[in-house]
């Protein structure tokens, strides 16, 4: 079971919200992907994904500032009474259409990523009470104690040729395939051979390769390709593909 997928039914139940979701953002790249607790029109999704992307940065609470948040959780009804929660444009593009009215959120961050996890609750329900606040809170540092070990346990299921595909996304399929061959410890030659070109070929993706990385030498090659953070340069998770998870509905 997926960290969305183990988070989604217990803290449903945690705060008695009808829908959860969970959000990666890159804040730096303006990218990110949520996953939802139910089965949904993934048009409808991607349409509601764009217009929250055009009003996010209307408000911190939106934009999930983690300096912002800070260790708290917080509701949508700490800052908009219920006429000014209907007037705002993220709210009649995105909430409303999808009959969700309350929404309460907790934010972590880590390294490049930021993580949001949120409540939501139908059209005519009550606000969240203090109370599925406080339990929401005290659920956090344990939702960012799994999801650092979730991260871990993707990174650890990465082949070198993975973790050079998404630190160095620059690299050619070609070079790629020679940079993994040599990660593995293989010669020029030898990889000549098992790729069925020149020498001189290899040497040129070799030259290419070390350039685009910034690696000197083949060593560093084989070091990067074991040992690199993959998630250096972008938000990857979304983009090591739908399975990494075992989460639901990407958008």
């Amino acid at each position: 079971m997926g960290l969305p997928t183990a988070l989604f039914a217990g803290i449903g139940r945690l705060i008695d919200a009808e829908v959860v979701t969970y959000s990666e953002f890159h804040h730096s790249s303006g990218e990110f992907r949520s996953l939802l607790s139910v089965e949904d029109d993934p048009l409808k999704r991607a349409t509601l994904m764009a217009a929250f992307a055009r009003h996010m940065h209307s408000h911190p609470f939106w934009s999930v500032d983690p300096t912002f948040f800070g260790e708290r959780a917080l509701r949508e009804s700490d800052f908009f009474s219920d006429e000014q929660f209907a007037a705002l444009p993220i709210a009649r593009e995105v909430f409303l259409p999808s009959n969700a009215r309350r929404v309460m959120s907790i934010v972590m961050q880590h390294e490049d990523y930021v993580l949001s996890i949120a409540g939501h609750r139908v059209v005519g329900r009550p606000p969240f009470s203090d109370a599925e606040r406080d339990r929401l809170e005290a659920f956090r540092p344990h939702v960012l104690r799994n999801y650092r070990q979730a991260r871990e346990r993707t990174l650890a299921t990465l082949t070198p040729a993975d973790r050079l595909r998404i630190a160095f996304p620059e690299l050619t399929s070609r070079q790629l395939e020679v940079a993994s061959w040599i990660a593995q410890g293989k010669s020029n030659e030898d990889i000549a051979t098992i790729l069925d070109v020149g020498v001189d070929t290899v040497k040129a993706h070799v030259k290419a390769i070390h350039a685009k990385m910034g690696a000197d030498g083949r060593l560093a090659i084989a070091v990067i390709a074991h040992t690199i953070p993959p998630f250096a340069r972008m938000p990857p998770l979304w983009q090591i593909g739908e399975g990494a998870w075992g989460g639901r509905h990407g958008a």
